[in-house]
């Protein structure tokens, strides 16, 4: 990786996490100089999708950081033994711990104007926490195929499967097996402990992404895949489509920050259409 090098951070509960920084060789006159970029569930900081995202983005003068979260792979270790790291241990409420500390870390190399910005459950983490906390340095959003963390949608799509999974964690959780691991096969192929499972598909909604995407107060640019948003398609994950169905019709309605992307023929993980993905996130930041 030209151009780049291994970063750590740590965040206030004593998290450690580690990214990759691609440093361009000449900066351009964007008004966004860095883009923070969180992978998607159970992955990491070096998957080749985000790797060449920042080799791409480095070369046209931005500044790229490829972050883990503390949910990176799916059970890993934080560096605190008092708290479990991997995807199956995580909560979307931790976000704010992470993508804080990782800004803190930009704002040390001279960053002023940053954008933040995931893939998968990282474009819903990024949704969230710019949402709720509302960092003053983060100037523009780019969350790319985020899912639609809605209880009666998710219930309606996926039906009885998704009910007696929610129930069965319900049940490890009521029982004193909080950490007992799941793989339920949906909303999609993951791990989860019974807690995570629930806390991330509550009956309250508390992550649902089309909802906190109308609190956000900076341009947003989402971004999805044509082929994982179609329905009844072999590519198609279903709350993908519904978070682009409930998305679109927000546009417009008096929230002039949100628009919307498909890349064509795209699938969730973007395979052989990287390349307009990554034109598709540098023309929105040049027009910041």
């Amino acid at each position: 990786m030209l151009n780049s090098e291994i970063v750590h951070t740590l965040t206030r509960d004593d998290v450690t996490l580690a990214g990759a920084l691609f440093l361009p060789k000449t900066k351009t006159s964007t008004n966004i100089s860095a883009l923070l970029f969180f992978h998607g569930d159970g992955g990491n900081f070096y998957n080749p999708l985000y790797i060449r995202m920042g080799e791409m983005l480095s070369e046209h003068g931005i500044t790229f950081l490829s972050a883990n979260r503390r949910g990176h792979d799916t059970i890993s270790s934080t560096g605190n033994p008092e708290v479990k790291g991997g995807y199956a241990f995580e909560s979307v409420s931790h976000s704010p711990l992470d993508i804080g500390a990782w800004i803190n870390f930009l704002k040390a190399r001279g960053h002023q104007d940053i954008a933040i910005g995931g893939h998968s459950g990282g474009a819903v983490r990024a949704t969230y926490t710019q949402s709720t906390t509302h960092f003053e340095n983060v100037k523009a959003l780019i969350p790319v195929s985020p899912g639609e963390y809605y209880h009666a949608g998710i219930a309606k799509l996926h039906g009885k499967k998704f009910e007696e999974s929610f129930s069965l964690a319900e049940f490890h959780i009521a029982n004193g097996n909080p950490d007992h691991l799941m793989q339920p096969g949906i909303p999609w192929g993951s791990t989860w402990t019974a807690t995570s499972f629930i806390d991330c598909f509550n009956r309250d909604d508390r992550y649902q992404v089309s909802q906190h995407a109308l609190e956000i107060q900076i341009p947003t640019r989402f971004i999805f895949g044509e082929l994982e948003t179609t329905i009844g398609g072999p590519e198609e994950l279903p709350v993908c489509g519904l978070a682009r169905q409930t998305i679109e019709k927000h546009i417009g309605e008096n929230h002039p920050q949100l628009s919307l992307s498909v890349i064509e023929s795209a699938n969730h993980g973007y395979a052989g259409k990287e390349l307009s993905l990554y034109e598709t996130v540098h023309s929105f930041i040049k027009s910041i």
